[in-house]
């Protein structure tokens, strides 16, 4: 046991006494948000358990998916869900600003959003460029121009180490492409992550608030964001 465990059971000890009613865990893979007894939650994820289990062959215990849906775009009604938890989920989507949106719409008053977003300073990212706020605003604004060679191509320069003159670059390019790999699209640190959340307040009037921001540190290296939806 890592010396930060301890601290890592304290710190989910506290996020959990928000989490009441029926809701969602989008993406939990292998390792499931431990919630009270008596809440509800389904679990959600890009393609069910075949799929996963071949895209992470490294996991023996998959959590089954009880919907199959894009996390941008949810088959909930607008103010159905009392929570929505999103561990590691909002640097794969392509459009992170949209499935901001998208949950924000998916909560009932009083809902509440748990994000986890690892920071790219402690992780295998720390060598990408961090993606901008106006990256993803004119990319959300225009999901038509949204181009995702360029994000491969970033992920295969900077995890494979491979060099765009090499000649196997783009071929590891377009495999990534055609299998549909779920690569982290974006990196960020901790202030790119409040940022985010603070345009999605101040421009779009969205009516959470953060009740808990936790920054990266040494024992966690990620991003940890708890907000509560209010009504307008």
């Amino acid at each position: 046991m890592g010396k930060g465990a301890p601290l890592r059971w304290c710190e989910d000890w506290i996020l959990r006494r928000y989490i009441h009613g029926r809701g969602i865990e989008i993406g939990a893979l292998w390792r499931r948000f431990r919630v009270c007894n008596d809440v509800q939650v389904w679990y959600v994820d890009r393609m069910g358990p075949e799929g996963l289990q071949q895209d992470y062959p490294e996991f023996r215990d998959i959590v089954r998916p009880d919907v199959v849906a894009d996390a941008a775009d949810l088959p909930f009604p607008a103010g159905g869900l009392d929570f929505i938890i999103a561990g590691h989920v909002l640097e794969h989507l392509p459009l992170p600003m949209k499935a901001l949106r998208r949950w924000h719409d998916a909560l009932g008053a009083d809902g509440t959003l748990l994000v986890r977003v690892p920071d790219k300073r402690f992780t295998f990212d720390s060598l990408r460029k961090r993606t901008t706020l106006e990256h993803l605003i004119h990319e959300e604004a225009h999901p038509d121009e949204a181009e995702a060679r360029s994000h491969y191509a970033d992920w295969v320069e900077h995890i494979y180490h491979a060099k765009p003159a090499d000649g196997h670059f783009e071929s590891a390019v377009q495999e990534l492409i055609d299998s549909g790999f779920s690569i982290h699209y974006h990196v960020w640190t901790d202030e790119d992550v409040q940022a985010m959340i603070d345009y999605t307040t101040r421009e779009w009037k969205l009516t959470w608030r953060p009740v808990l921001f936790w920054r990266a540190h040494f024992y966690r290296k990620e991003t940890i964001i708890l907000m509560r939806k209010g009504s307008r």
